[in-house]
């Protein structure tokens, strides 16, 4: 007999016709003529002067129906059922044989059949000469049972059974049967963003969102390009700004450079994540020049505060 294995996974096995304790052991011993012979049971493994042995005479050289002698489940008379542990028995002529094996709630499981029952599967499985009862975990989803590493798809979801319950694997992409995130994951094809999201433990939510940016209260698809404040955007793919640069009428400055035109500077510099342009006359012989000397009025203007 074997232990169970966890909380929701356990076997016991037995012999099909008796298990170890329940197999019939029998001695023959004369002791009168004139008293007959006799027949000694005892439960198996145990010697005939055991306490609880079974002396059964017999006359004229018949045998009865005998009685199945058990350790720890008493003697039953031949014909009797009884139960030990998960299995049920009936006596048949001294032996013991398994006919049903016995949920722990009392249902009865039939040789070679499964039960199932409150997220519970039962087997009573035969093999040989043994009878092997097993109860492990399930899962229920949908009106469907399944087994325990079981996975399958509910919604838009990878579902997989588990001996804690169903967990949530992926999210399956929209009109797709076989393009799967996995929980936490995100992709971007064909201008939508899909994301199989965490909200919560064992919740995730899949969510397609329509890519594109807003800027300044307006909303831009995927690819266009707009200006605000002289300074030149594109929309990338992913939702984010891309800065290409600035424009005064059809002078374009890229991000970072500077550019003398008609004794006029023009900067398009960023500072942290702001993008300026600045205009301003420059008579001197180098841009260089202008530049720097615009930059110390700049800071002649925002002097550094003093306690």
């Amino acid at each position: 007999m074997k232990t169970p294995l966890s909380s929701s996974l356990f076997f016991l096995t037995c012999s099909l016709f008796a298990s170890a304790e329940f197999r019939r052991s029998s001695v023959f011993e004369t002791t009168n003529r004139q008293d007959g012979d006799k027949i000694i049971l005892t439960a198996h493994g145990m010697g005939i002067d055991d306490v609880n042995r079974v002396v059964i005479p017999v006359h004229d050289g018949r045998i009865p129906p005998l009685p199945c002698v058990t350790s720890n489940a008493g003697t039953h008379p031949h014909g009797s059922t009884f139960t030990k542990n998960n299995f049920h028995y009936t006596c048949n002529n001294g032996t013991a044989e398994v006919v049903a094996c016995l949920a722990d709630d009392g249902s009865v499981i039939q040789l070679g059949r499964t039960f199932v029952r409150g997220g519970m599967k039962h087997y009573c499985s035969v093999l040989g000469d043994n009878v092997t009862y097993k109860q492990e975990s399930m899962c229920y989803e949908n009106g469907m049972h399944y087994n325990v590493g079981d996975s399958f798809r509910n919604g838009s979801f990878k579902l997989t059974c588990r001996e804690q319950g169903v967990y949530v694997e992926g999210c399956y992409m929209q009109n797709s049967f076989n393009d799967l995130l996995m929980a936490g994951e995100s992709r971007i094809e064909n201008g939508k963003r899909h994301e199989c999201e965490i909200i919560g433990p064992g919740k995730v939510r899949y969510v397609v969102k329509m890519l594109g940016c807003m800027h300044e209260g307006q909303q831009y698809s995927t690819g266009q390009m707009w200006t605000h404040q002289h300074v030149r955007y594109q929309c990338k793919n992913d939702g984010t700004l891309l800065v290409l640069g600035c424009i005064d009428e059809d002078l374009f400055i890229e991000l970072g450079r500077d550019l003398l035109m008609n004794g006029a500077a023009h900067r398009c510099y960023q500072v942290n994540t702001t993008v300026f342009y600045h205009k301003f006359a420059c008579e001197r012989s180098s841009l260089a020049e202008c530049v720097s000397q615009s930059m110390q009025r700049r800071f002649r203007r925002h002097p550094e505060q003093r306690g």
